[in-house]
């Protein structure tokens, strides 16, 4: 039996608990609720949107539509309703819904 077989059999069956001290802290409600449904924005840009938000500022946005095609457009008017962003499209010069799961970055606008 090879050493990482041996290794492997030994460990616990679970996986050991979390360390606290490596969570990550959201600095607002706001934060936390993006980052729930926006998994593939990174802590920054989880910060930027909610700055946004509960400053009632234009931000830029990365968006993937359902067909694959990748957006950048200037929003504005924000509106968080879990799990969608409301908010007004400056591209589509119209009131759009984003799936928070398909904004893939955030910029100051």
């Amino acid at each position: 039996m090879s050493a990482l077989a041996a290794k492997l059999r030994a460990a616990p069956p679970i996986a050991p608990e979390p360390d606290p001290g490596n969570e990550i802290s959201f600095g607002t409600d706001t934060e936390e609720i993006i980052a729930v449904h926006a998994r593939l924005l990174s802590l920054a840009d989880v910060r930027q949107l909610a700055h946004a938000l509960d400053e009632g500022r234009a931000v830029t946005i990365e968006y993937v539509a359902a067909s694959g095609s990748r957006t950048v457009s200037t929003v504005s008017e924000l509106d968080l309703d879990p799990p969608y962003l409301h908010a007004w499209c400056h591209l589509r010069d119209d009131e759009r819904v984003f799936p928070l799961s398909r904004i893939h970055g955030v910029m100051p606008a």
